[in-house]
């Protein structure tokens, strides 16, 4: 039964329970937003995020504007939705990175994973994921998806 409150209502620490305001020191609630639709101030808040993601940027063919550069900080990783699709964004040696949000061992968010320069060990089983390549260190057969990452002004945007 736990399994399926997770599925329903998401992970205690996670991205719904953040944007609801129940995670532990959260910021007050605020409505979840729609998947590619621009965030508000309170759900960027709601996420961590220290800057609202830019509105004014025109993002380039086949990229969407996924937050602030200066939002994220050094050695950080965040789940973002963006499209209808959840990506984990990192920040590691003042670049950012992109890449799935899911690891492929037992579907663990990497979002939500430890970020040790520019690896990322998953939260359930601890496999590592370097965020530049995409290349799984403990079984190297497994890799990720990663995306391009673009900054555009103060905008980071993501090929999806």
């Amino acid at each position: 039964m736990p399994f399926f409150k997770t599925l329903l209502e998401g992970r205690p620490n996670g991205l719904r329970a953040r944007l609801r305001g129940t995670a532990p020191s959260s910021a007050p609630a605020s409505p979840v937003p729609t998947p590619g639709a621009p965030r508000t101030e309170a759900a960027e808040k709601a996420l961590g995020l220290s800057h609202e993601a830019p509105k004014d940027v025109t993002p380039p063919d086949g990229y969407e504007v996924v937050l602030h550069k200066d939002a994220l900080p050094e050695g950080q990783i965040i789940e973002i939705i963006i499209g209808g699709t959840a990506i984990a964004v990192a920040k590691s040696g003042g670049q950012h990175y992109a890449l799935a949000n899911t690891c492929p061992h037992a579907g663990g968010p990497l979002g939500d994973g430890k970020l040790a320069g520019a690896v990322v060990a998953c939260p359930y089983h601890g496999w590592k994921y370097d965020v530049t390549t995409g290349a799984c260190l403990t079984q190297p057969s497994v890799t990720v998806r990663t995306y391009k990452v673009q900054i555009v002004g103060t905008a980071v945007c993501v090929e999806l």
